[in-house]
């Protein structure tokens, strides 16, 4: 299985932001749920001495297949001027997902457009592409635009690894989050990452490859996000850990 490839640094930095558990699937008995979505199981604990160490990126790692973490570098004092410094940033035709408004407390934040009930740990499939061409999507860039914190949920397997445990045929298929939802309820081993994101924080993220979500449980203030999908070079902001 291939684990998530997050730059950093300083190891025992990124540590201090991460906490794991293991994930559950919902049911029908849910209504803020679609039925078997799959969602961390509540069960936090500090990162293990040594656990960050394994999503250190590697030589063979793309630039689209990393999770970055960044402050921004400037004063941003509207969306338009965050809007424009977005696409200073290297890819010339960004494609804006907009905003969000997220309360306090919400174990998971990213809901369906048709029916508001909420996705769990899902995979952006906003260019649908294939299984052998799945590495070259767009990233997600969010930045948390406050006034609470929020965190950044990862699962610990891209969906390529899923896609190739479930189906007996896979090169030709589209992965999506039901094979997720399908591999969990097979209790395959997932574990989720929670990666702190502070307020004029933010993240790049292979979301079309590694299942993710965003939360904001146990914090007591809503949040805002922006997000852009674009394919972004590594290193367009300075590290934040």
């Amino acid at each position: 299985m291939h684990p998530a490839a997050i730059a950093h640094r300083d190891a025992a930095a990124l540590q201090a932001r991460c906490e794991v558990t293991g994930v559950r699937w919902t049911t029908d008995l849910d209504p803020q749920y679609e039925n078997t979505a799959v969602i961390p199981d509540g069960r936090w604990q500090p990162a293990p001495d040594g656990y960050v160490e394994r999503f250190t990126p590697g030589i063979f790692n793309r630039d689209s297949g990393l999770v970055e973490l960044f402050r921004l570098p400037v004063a941003i004092d509207s969306r338009a001027a965050l809007a424009g410094f977005v696409a200073g940033l290297g890819d010339p035709y960004p494609v804006t997902l907009g905003e969000t408004s997220d309360p306090a407390e919400a174990l998971t934040t990213h809901t369906a457009p048709d029916t508001g009930r909420r996705l769990g740990l899902h995979v952006d499939n906003h260019q649908k592409l294939p299984y052998a061409a799945r590495e070259t999507a767009r990233r997600r860039l969010c930045v948390n635009l406050g006034p609470g914190t929020r965190y950044l949920l990862l699962a610990d397997t891209d969906i390529k690894s899923v896609c190739r445990t479930i189906h007996e045929r896979y090169d030709n298929r589209h992965p999506d989050t039901e094979d997720l939802r399908f591999f969990v309820i097979l209790r395959r081993p997932l574990r989720v990452l929670r990666l702190r994101i502070e307020p004029g924080e933010g993240f790049l993220a292979p979301t079309a490859v590694l299942p993710y979500d965003e939360s904001t449980e146990g914090q007591a203030e809503p949040s805002d996000t922006a997000s852009w999908l674009g394919h972004w070079e590594r290193g367009v902001f300075g590290p934040l850990v």
